[in-house]
């Protein structure tokens, strides 16, 4: 195998590609192990993160998986896949490929995860309503569930909904529907609502599962720039009134990437533009039980005329492998979603709703909620002030409204250069190309950096790796290290 170190293509993308190709000719065949880290890295003469990244690629294609203290293997299932394989990473959670479990050789400091740290997830709480459930329901936890979710969960979300939105009117459980994480209630949002001819808008910069459901959809998607209120309403009622606009994808709360909170008034003015020109709004709530400073008022509980879509996922707040997520809409949707549903995976876990419903129940979600807003906050205190230094190097950023990421901007560089300088020192951020579809390079000035979802003791080696990134590239570049606009 060979890379090529002057061409364009990275490092650990051409490293994957000739992976890929020895798997598809069948030199590696299912259930072989592949070279370890350390002796690929070698025989290339690549830096071991480099290699890392090249494996996670693989792993979430499929082609490989990992085995804690054994290494990579190619997978037993490659015999049910066509030898011809698309090339390029495929996308995890915000189109970023996923890490695989390390074989012991090689540390990497991940801060693209955009997720809760391990050592937060509520393991025994889970274990406990896991065995409460199997108790109280036994075979029933197992069986084909209701397409429209556990009813008792759907009671106690939209419990929780209506009164996080003092709304006079409460929320309707038929109206909610459990789905398999929040990427699946988009999926369905796009399945009902688009067909052909239609567009539909998503934040920029904004998250790649919107634009991929969007594209699979068979509708053309535009992107809408942020201001600092939220999604620049000009531009949005510009698009509505010239194209026919049927669908906007937005996260008002601790927006991702930014971590943007909306303000009130551009949440009502998004509102009153949808009833005007007739276009729905799926209002993706990820991070909005991690808002530092209180709650914006929703879009959903503006909308009198129904014309909000509302997804709550509990992925970032409790565990990512939770899949398990809420989608509020409209009640004359409520046929059309539940057969998409069945289209997709018949039902959700059954027993992982259940154990859901005892957190939100017994209280024990709010309890975990207020140690993680408490954990987030000393994070962020600790990673500020190791990182300060790099503001006489043009870094910069401002202090997040909630949430687990900082939104890094890179000293005028791009911010794809400063994500490959970070991997040669094995530390992974995310930059703020992975978030647009447009491939302007005059926007790509920030990377996203997830300092919540690294461990207390990681943060003083992270703020040091990005400081001196952005010390290397300096020394090399020209570019003044000018303000963010």
């Amino acid at each position: 195998m060979r890379v090529y170190k002057g061409e364009d293509t990275p490092l650990y993308i051409q490293a994957a590609d000739a992976l890929r190709s020895r798997i598809a000719e069948g030199v590696f065949r299912p259930g072989d192990k592949l070279p370890s880290v350390r002796k690929l890295s070698d025989e290339l003469g690549l830096n071991p993160a480099t290699v890392v990244s090249a494996y996670r690629i693989l792993t979430n294609e499929g082609l490989i998986e990992s085995k804690a203290g054994s290494g990579a293997y190619v997978s037993r299932s490659l015999s049910a896949l066509p030898v011809a394989m698309a090339k390029g990473p495929a996308p995890g959670p915000d189109g970023l490929p996923l890490l695989p479990a390390q074989d012991g050789e090689g540390s990497i400091l991940d801060l693209s995860l955009n997720a809760p740290p391990r050592d937060l997830y509520p393991l025994e709480d889970l274990k406990r309503f896991i065995v409460e459930a199997i108790d109280a329901d036994g075979g029933a936890a197992f069986d084909y569930q209701d397409p429209a979710g556990y009813h008792a969960l759907k009671v106690a979300i939209a419990a929780r909904l209506s009164l996080s939105r003092s709304a006079s009117e409460p929320v309707d459980s038929e109206d909610l529907h459990i789905v398999s994480g929040a990427q699946q209630g988009l999926d369905l949002a796009a399945r009902v609502l688009l067909r052909r001819g239609d567009v539909a808008a998503i934040e920029a910069p904004g998250y790649r599962g919107a634009l991929d459901a969007f594209i699979a959809a068979g509708v053309r998607v535009e992107a809408v720039e942020l201001d600092d209120e939220g999604l620049d309403i000009v531009a949005l009622e510009k698009l509505a009134s010239t194209r026919p606009l049927r669908l906007v994808h937005l996260s008002p709360s601790c927006q991702n990437p930014t971590g943007l909170h909306y303000s009130a008034q551009r949440r009502r003015d998004i509102v009153a533009l949808a009833e005007r020109y007739d276009f729905y709004v799926l209002e993706d709530d990820l991070f909005g039980d991690l808002s530092l400073y209180g709650a914006a008022p929703s879009l959903r509980s503006l909308d009198a005329n129904r014309r909000v879509l509302y997804v709550k996922s509990f992925s970032k707040t409790l565990l990512p492998g939770l899949r398990i997520a809420g989608l509020e809409a409209p009640t004359g949707l409520r046929s059309r979603i539940e057969n998409a549903k069945r289209s997709l995976d018949l039902s959700s876990n059954g027993l992982m709703q259940r154990a859901l419903e005892r957190f939100l129940s017994s209280g024990r979600y709010d309890e975990h909620l207020r140690a993680a807003k408490a954990r987030y906050s000393r994070a962020y205190e600790r990673f500020n002030a190791h990182l300060a230094p790099g503001k006489a190097l043009g870094l910069d950023w401002h202090e997040p409204q909630g949430g687990i990421n900082l939104w890094l901007y890179t000293a005028g560089v791009s911010g794809r250069a400063f994500a490959d300088a970070c991997l040669k020192r094995s530390c992974l951020v995310a930059p703020e190309a992975a978030f647009r579809f447009s491939g302007r390079a005059d926007k790509d000035t920030h990377v996203r950096v997830s300092f919540g979802s690294l461990a207390m003791s990681e943060l003083e080696k992270a703020a040091a790796v990005l400081i001196a990134t952005a010390e290397e590239l300096k020394r090399h570049s020209t570019l003044p290290a000018s303000r963010r606009a």
